[in-house]
């Protein structure tokens, strides 16, 4: 059973991203949020890891200071995000894409728990899932758009993969990435040697 703290991070979640979309359709980014949250609980998580679920990206994309999150959510809740967030909106202005996504691989393989790591492979099956139906509706022209290239995606998507195989098994979230990793980079090489 999910508990009124549940419901509190729900509200607390669609108010922080409210404003925000999706940068390749437009969609409301809190849609991300909630099918993240689904995976994670369909995996068998609990409350505190839905929670961080709803709230895993909140460092990175809102200004919410991490004190406020703790306070709000508790230290439980809080770990998880902070194990998700590469960079939070202060970091983000002295690290490049590539230092960021480098470190927090880093700290993947060595800092997060199991709920973290359940919350950022739901995260990664969610988000690659979004953009291989974008590669399948718009095709290659996806990238002229995109701030990140096919090849650097793959690169961090596959890092991701080797982190939650190693730590996590062959748990269903695991097996559904590691079928989208395989898909991306197929539809990605297909458009190359169009």
């Amino acid at each position: 059973m999910l508990s009124p703290r549940f419901e509190e991070a729900l509200a607390f979640a669609a108010r922080q991203h409210g404003a925000q979309t999706r940068h390749n359709t437009g969609t409301p980014y809190v849609s991300h949020l909630l099918a993240t949250c689904a995976i994670v609980l369909e995996e068998g998580g609990g409350e505190t890891a839905a929670i961080g679920a709803l709230l895993h990206d909140v460092l990175e994309d809102q200004p919410t200071g991490r004190g406020a999150l703790r306070d709000a959510f508790g230290e439980d809740v809080y770990r998880i995000v902070h194990d998700c967030t590469d960079a939070d909106s202060v970091q983000r202005r002295q690290l490049t894409w590539l230092e960021r996504k480098r470190e927090h691989l880093g700290r993947m393989s060595t800092e997060a728990g199991a709920e973290s790591l359940l919350v950022i492979a739901a995260d990664k099956v969610c988000s690659l899932q979004s953009l291989v139906d974008d590669l399948h509706r718009f095709g290659p022209s996806l990238f002229e758009r995109s701030v990140r290239s096919a090849d650097e995606l793959l690169w961090n998507y596959r890092g991701v993969l080797g982190v939650v195989e190693s730590r996590l098994g062959e748990r269903p979230v695991v097996v559904r990435l590691r079928r989208l990793v395989t898909e991306f980079q197929a539809l990605t090489v297909q458009q190359q040697d169009r």
